[in-house]
């Protein structure tokens, strides 16, 4: 276990040099759903070699000049740090606030906290440590970003065939505390970490159960005794596009056939 696990089993504020990172609870889920996009961009995907040799907050700094009128990705990383360093007095002036995003000697881009000056290495850590705590999915630079693109749009795909809609932050707050009995003022409380993962413990307990219970009946025969598995074993997606790149080419083409019909 590293050090960053031991923090995000209990909640505790992961210590980064004379910084504390705290956990963001579900009371600002929807803000910082909306705000962490700036700790997602696709930088190295850019077919420009100066832009991939940028720091990621030197590549920040480049869309804020290259695009005036685009994303307010420094604003956002602003309202990030103020959730996650518990520092709302300071970051209240958004004068004052903007500022601390300077360049150092060097003309590298930099971020001002207090007396302490953080580099574009130190704000990778940072970056790093508020994904995990949060679970903000990065985008996986093993695979390229023509063929993410097409794995996203199969996901888009069978959603929108398979007739479901994912139900919303409010719908997951009220499910768990319907079901668990916890107050929804405790829910509330609940780091995001825990309450994503809450969810899809409490998924994989409600499937373990039908199906354990379907399989003991008699009347349905699983051919492959591994599907059923303890709802206490581990969950966690190494792969989140598993059910759909087995099929992406079968997609693709169905994908496609839709497009000739138009």
């Amino acid at each position: 276990m590293n050090n960053i696990q031991y923090y995000t089993c209990y909640d505790l504020p992961v210590p980064y040099k004379k910084l504390k990172i705290y956990p963001v609870t579900v009371k600002d889920y929807i803000l910082f759903s909306g705000y962490s996009a700036c700790l997602s961009l696709d930088k190295n995907s850019v077919p420009d070699v100066k832009i991939i040799s940028m720091s990621y907050l030197d590549y920040m700094f480049h869309l804020a000049i290259a695009e005036p009128d685009g994303e307010p990705h420094i604003l956002w990383l602003d309202r990030i740090l103020a959730m996650c360093l518990k520092d709302d007095n300071s970051f209240e002036d958004m004068e004052k606030s903007i500022s601390r995003y300077t360049k150092d000697a060097n003309g590298k881009a930099c971020i001002i906290i207090g007396n302490e000056t953080y580099t574009g290495y130190d704000f990778n850590e940072i970056r790093k440590i508020i994904c995990e705590q949060n679970l903000v999915s990065l985008p996986d630079e093993n695979i390229s970003k023509e063929v993410r693109d097409s794995l996203e749009e199969a996901k888009r795909y069978k959603m929108r065939h398979s007739g479901t809609r994912p139900a919303s932050i409010e719908d997951y707050i009220i499910s768990l505390s319907t079901t668990t009995g916890w107050q929804i003022e405790y829910v509330y409380s609940m780091s995001i970490r825990k309450f994503v993962k809450s969810i899809r413990r409490l998924d994989n307990l409600i499937h373990y159960k039908i199906y354990l219970s379907a399989s003991m009946s008699g009347m349905v025969e699983f051919k492959d005794k591994s599907f059923i598995k303890h709802w206490l074993t581990n969950i966690e997606e190494d792969d989140e596009y598993s059910d759909v790149s087995v099929d992406l080419d079968k997609i693709q083409g169905t994908v496609s056939m839709e497009s000739a019909k138009k």
